[in-house]
């Protein structure tokens, strides 16, 4: 049997993988607060208004965004220097979530609205 060349079998495969690859969420401060940062960090004993561990209370959008901007846990425009990445990526010691990392899927939304200057929206 004659093995198809690699540049054909990528040619072939290339749709298929690139069909629903994309993620469909917004990148926008609105949606990842409620569908990421909310349900997921804001939790009792993590970055609530009762523990705001580390100074970091993400309980809701305004109060959220306050504090990841103005703390410069973003830097908007400038996902690389983003300390935010830093710990969602578990770059140096420290890792956010600490008991299971978000899904790379969040970690990336997350990253593209802080290069579109992270907006307030």
């Amino acid at each position: 049997m004659k093995r198809l060349p690699r540049w054909v079998l990528v040619a072939l495969l290339s749709p298929v993988c690139a069909c629903g690859g994309a993620d469909e969420r917004p990148a926008r401060w609105s949606f990842i607060s409620s569908a990421i940062v909310e349900p997921g960090c804001a939790t009792v004993n993590c970055h609530s208004s009762v523990s705001a561990k580390a100074g970091v209370d993400l309980h809701a959008r305004d109060i959220g965004y306050y504090t990841l901007v103005n703390e410069l846990y973003v830097i908007p425009g400038v996902p690389q220097d983003s300390a935010l990445l830093s710990l969602l990526n578990a770059q140096g010691a420290r890792r956010m979530p600490p008991d299971a990392p978000l899904p790379q899927a969040d970690i990336d939304l997350i990253s593209a609205w802080i290069a579109a200057g992270a907006p307030n929206d």
